[in-house]
C-alpha cells in the first residue's frame, strides 16, 4: 500500500513538473525586447475582428482607415518615433497596437486587407486579414 501511494506521488509530481518544462521552453525562445511573433497573430486577430465591426475601409499612404457602422472612424498609424504602430479612435487616443515596428503598408483588397510590416530587425511580416462577410 505504501509502494503505491509513493509511486501515485512520484506520478503526480512528473504530470505536475511537465507543463512547467514546456512553457519555460517556449517562453525562453521568444525574443524579450523586439518584435513578437504572438504580438504579430494578436494584431491580426485583433485587426480581424475590428473589420468585421466596419461599414467600410480606406488607405492613405500608411494609415489604414475603418468606418465603423456606429459612425466612429478608427485609424492605424504608424508613431515612428517610438516605433509603434498604434490605433486612434475619432482622432483621440493613443493605444499600442504592435511594437518595435520600422514601416507598415496596407494594401485593400476586395475582401480584406493585405498588412505587410518591416520590423526593428528588417524582418518582413505579411498577412492578408480577410473580412468574415
Amino acid at each position: 500500500m505504501i509502494e503505491a501511494l509513493i509511486s501515485l506521488l512520484v506520478a503526480i509530481m512528473i504530470t505536475a513538473a511537465v507543463p512547467l518544462l514546456l512553457s519555460a521552453r517556449v517562453l525562453g525562445t521568444a525574443a524579450i525586447d523586439g518584435f513578437s511573433p504572438l504580438e504579430w497573430r494578436l494584431f491580426l486577430q485583433q485587426l480581424r475582428i475590428e473589420m468585421n465591426e466596419t461599414e467600410r475601409w480606406s488607405v492613405d499612404g500608411d494609415v489604414f482607415y475603418l468606418q465603423k457602422w456606429s459612425g466612429e472612424t478608427v485609424r492605424f498609424l504608424l508613431a515612428t518615433r517610438r516605433a509603434e504602430l498604434i490605433r486612434q479612435v475619432n482622432d483621440a487616443g493613443y493605444e499600442t497596437a504592435l511594437r518595435h515596428v520600422r514601416a507598415v503598408s496596407y494594401r485593400t483588397g476586395a475582401r480584406g486587407l493585405f498588412v505587410t510590416v518591416v520590423a526593428d530587425d528588417g524582418t518582413v511580416w505579411e498577412a492578408f486579414v480577410a473580412r468574415a462577410f
